[in-house]
């Protein structure tokens, strides 16, 4: 029976889209094609960067295959330079001749100027002006870059004729989300982010017909990669604004209960791995040859390649006539030709350069290799094991271990471990038999991650998703009123414990506990979501380990407040005891308790 979606408008937004574009784009082309072959709605790709070029990168999209009848890729520049500001009044106001101060005028590809930047003296941002095909300016914006470290200023004036001014914009997001709302009408719409430089201009948007939708597609935290790992900043800015959307998807269950320990387990959290659609296997399969090993990677830090190469050099020593074809370009890629010559591996180890034929070498080749530092759902390992090759990963967040099951369709590895990186490899160019027997594997493996699984979770994600907006929350403050809190030394319950073993009040014993009594006031509303659906919840966080204990806590709704009785034993080490609050999609939390070298204080800002 055919996956129905529901019915809407199915707009998906970046900030460019092209035909030479990474994962992160042909996962959301690939998600997009699904929707129009399979799923029954024409969806919309919404780019929402200045390009002159996208009538060329439709045709090379539409050649590739990328895009396909009943979608559509649209840019807002070119929107409103063809359509302009419909029926928008005058303000009274008119652009300021900047003529003076031009510093260049970029032409489109048919010739015409697209743009001209300007320079005011003593002002170290670009002002831009980006006209009509008969030269007339429509828009007039400071110069604007998606990377977090680039902090708006200014406005965004809308241009009519004659050089007035018919409106203005405080950010580009209201730019932004100004075009969704012309492109929907009174339609219901999901609206897919697959960037994290795209959520914050967009999240929230107000109105019920719209459903916003983040895809996260990237490891958001770094070293050491734990839960509760520093997060930048852009990651950060998405991160926050949760609450405002109606559904974070992620790629695996790991990375979803990542978010979830660490800004609450909320109604709004769903997981979609990536599809891959597995390639025609060829009429008369090639011979793998049992000394090839291959990789398809960007030549960047990410990808720690280095270690890929310094492994090789170790299987080059078991299996002299091995191979290993590098297939990609990027900022590395002087380092690693230096750090292949410098091991002598010229004749073995190949920088072949981005080669649109590379996947055509997965074929005949007998392992592949993955020694990234993180991913957030690797498609080389799929696009590898598609075409019945054996992987050789590290197992690193997030995705490999989703992917592959050690020693059936490939190996995981520790990350790091070079050594056993090497064996790995060498076991398979060793034995014919084992590619073999991990090849067919790795295609069937393959086959289970193909569109026909995904659309029926995409729909039963989109299904959530309308069926919970009623419930949908904002909170607006919590007021916690503490009555008591306060260390003990002594467990103060454990006598009701030993008489009344089934209350569940966690473990007790001569170690001191925090006791607390207070009151806990919810400033929020929702349409149909009483508090009767909020959560609460009482944890130790370790942070030098990111252990969390949970701590019994009894919550009793008494009208419009909650009242709160815990006694939670101390851990072993250093922690601080957190009160988290879930309502629905929202979360709040604070911590109440630190201990210290067996000493209990209150957080500094609650002095």
């Amino acid at each position: 029976m055919p996956t129905e979606l529901p019915e809407g408008r199915y707009l998906s937004l970046a900030f460019r889209v092209a035909a030479d574009a990474g994962g992160q784009t042909r996962a959301l082309l690939l998600r997009n094609r699904l929707f129009a072959t399979e799923g029954g709605v024409r969806p919309d790709v919404l780019s929402l960067g200045p390009a002159t070029d996208y009538p060329r990168q439709r045709e090379l999209l539409r050649e590739q295959g990328q895009l396909v009848d009943g979608m559509r890729l649209l840019n807002i520049y070119e929107h409103f330079r063809q359509n302009g500001w419909g029926g928008d009044e005058p303000t009274g106001a008119t652009l300021e001749d900047l003529s003076a101060h031009v510093v260049r005028e970029e032409q489109g590809v048919d010739g015409s100027v697209y743009r001209v930047i300007y320079k005011r003296p003593g002002e170290q941002r670009p002002v831009i002006d980006y006209l009509r095909p008969d030269g007339s300016p429509y828009l007039r914006m400071p110069a604007f870059s998606i990377n977090y470290k680039s902090w708006w200023r200014g406005a965004i004036q809308l241009v009519g004729d004659g050089g007035a001014i018919v409106g203005e914009y405080e950010t580009p997001g209201q730019w932004f989300r100004r075009w969704i709302r012309e492109l929907v009408g009174e339609e219901r719409a999901f609206v897919f982010m697959d960037s994290r430089f795209v959520v914050p201009h967009v999240v929230p948007m107000r109105g019920r017909r719209f459903h916003l939708i983040y895809q996260m597609h990237n490891m958001h935290v770094g070293m050491p990669y734990r839960w509760d790992s520093p997060v930048s900043l852009v990651y950060k800015r998405a991160l926050e604004r949760i609450s405002g959307m109606d559904a974070l998807v992620t790629l695996t269950e790991r990375q979803r209960d990542d978010i979830a320990v660490r800004h609450g387990r909320t109604t709004n959290l769903f997981v979609v791995p990536n599809p891959i659609v597995a390639p025609e296997q060829p009429a008369a399969p090639p011979q793998r040859d049992p000394n090839q090993a291959t990789i398809v990677a960007r030549l960047e830090g990410q990808k720690r390649l280095s270690h890929a190469i310094m492994a090789f050099g170790k299987v080059v020593e078991a299996v002299p006539a091995a191979r290993l074809d590098i297939y990609g370009d990027g900022s590395h890629r002087k380092a690693l030709q230096e750090l292949i010559d410098s091991r002598g591996l010229g004749e073995s180890v190949k920088l072949r350069g981005f080669d649109l034929r590379a996947r055509d070498a997965l074929w005949t080749t007998s392992a592949f290799l993955m020694t990234s530092l993180f991913e957030g759902y690797p498609l080389s390992t799929l696009e590898s094991m598609s075409h019945g090759c054996p992987v050789v990963s590290y197992d690193i967040k997030y995705g490999p271990r989703e992917q592959i099951r050690d020693g059936v369709e490939g190996f995981l590895v520790p990350e790091g471990d070079t050594d056993l990186l090497a064996q790995r490899v060498i076991e398979l160019l060793r034995s014919p038999e084992l590619v073999a027997r991990m090849s067919a594997a790795a295609r069937a493996r393959a086959e289970s991650f193909g569109p026909a699984a995904c659309l029926p979770r995409w729909a039963d994600v989109l299904d959530a998703v309308v069926e919970q907006r009623p419930l949908r929350t904002r909170l607006y403050g919590v007021t916690l009123d503490v009555g008591r809190l306060r260390g003990v030394r002594r467990n103060p319950l454990a006598r009701v414990v030993q008489r009344a073993p089934e209350i569940a009040l966690g473990p007790v014993g001569r170690n001191g506990a925090v006791e607390l009594a207070g009151t806990l006031k919810v400033d929020g509303e929702s349409r149909k979501s009483g508090l009767d659906a909020v959560e609460l919840a009482l944890a130790w966080v370790v942070d030098e380990t990111g252990d969390v204990i949970e701590a019994p806590l009894s919550v009793k709704l008494d009208e419009e407040e909650f009242r709160l009785r815990a006694i939670a034993q101390l851990p072993a080490a250093n922690a601080r005891l957190r009160l988290r609050l879930i309502w629905r999609n929202s979360s709040w939390e604070t911590d109440l308790v630190l201990l210290r070298d067996g000493e209990l204080s209150r957080p500094l800002e609650e002095e």
